[in-house]
């Protein structure tokens, strides 16, 4: 029973391939014929070519007789006109548009392709070579524990970062950046996993006071908040309004930046 079955499969996998290389032929065929009217059309273009004062000339007039048939059509055969001219520029849209863009057919890109890594290096595939062939290279300038600050776009939160100690900042890169685990973290700290779980408990209570603080500033001097950073103050406004000096409640008296010297 089980020959039976990896025969079975077998023939279905022949069958497939068999397919596939019948899609291909089919899709290299519809290429080819595309790529000959492609050159048909562009000579016949080449040598019955105008100026293009003449060529805008003509279009203009075709566009102002088109919209004369279709004001004008009354009639069922009028109608059957305008139809045939819509059809006729459809396919000139049609044939141009296969002219950049051709479709494939169900044939998978990755088929028949050779394997990662034996024409295409695997550090080439990474994000950071990505973008500096494109040429971005701040994520890669930047990708550092003490350097990360400079990728936030916030200014409150980058400078609340950039005031952790080395120590948080580092536990902070590997948490929230590499998205590492607490054990992978003390492995790379020597330390153990409920340490670090204390530690990121700290860095995260410091941020939020900060930012808090910096919110609050922002409220004072009248500048638009976010949804989310409201939010953030109702929810922590409990927690740091009896530590921090300012308080930022929503019955705060909003006062003018211009004063009166009368």
């Amino acid at each position: 029973m089980q020959k039976e079955i990896v025969s079975f499969s077998e023939t279905d996998d022949y069958d497939f391939d068999n397919e596939l290389v019948d899609a291909l032929a089919m899709e290299r065929s519809a290429i080819q014929e595309i790529e000959q009217e492609k050159e048909e059309n562009y000579l016949t273009e080449e040598t019955s070519s105008a100026p293009s004062s003449r060529k805008k000339l003509w279009r203009d007039t075709q566009k102002e007789a088109l919209t004369r048939l279709e004001d004008s059509a009354r009639t069922e055969d009028d109608f059957r006109n305008v139809q045939s001219w819509w059809d006729r520029l459809d396919a000139n849209a049609d044939r141009k548009y296969r002219y950049h863009v051709i479709g494939r057919s169900d044939v998978p890109l990755e088929w028949g392709a050779a394997l990662e890594q034996v024409i295409v290096p695997e550090p080439i595939h990474h994000v950071f070579w990505r973008q500096i062939i494109k040429g971005d290279f701040l994520d890669a300038i930047f990708d550092c524990p003490f350097e990360m600050h400079e990728l936030i776009e916030d200014d409150d939160i980058a400078d609340a970062v950039s005031e952790l100690k080395d120590l948080h900042k580092e536990v902070l890169y590997y948490s929230a950046i590499r998205q590492y685990s607490n054990q992978r973290i003390a492995h790379i700290r020597n330390q153990t996993d409920r340490n670090i779980l204390k530690v990121k408990i700290t860095i995260l209570k410091k941020l939020q006071k900060k930012l808090y603080a910096g919110l609050c500033g922002r409220k004072e001097m009248n500048l638009p908040l976010s949804k989310r950073e409201k939010d953030f103050l109702k929810e922590y406004a409990p927690i740091f309004s009896g530590t921090d000096k300012r308080k930022c409640s929503g019955t705060d008296k909003k006062k003018s930046p211009i004063k009166n010297n009368d």
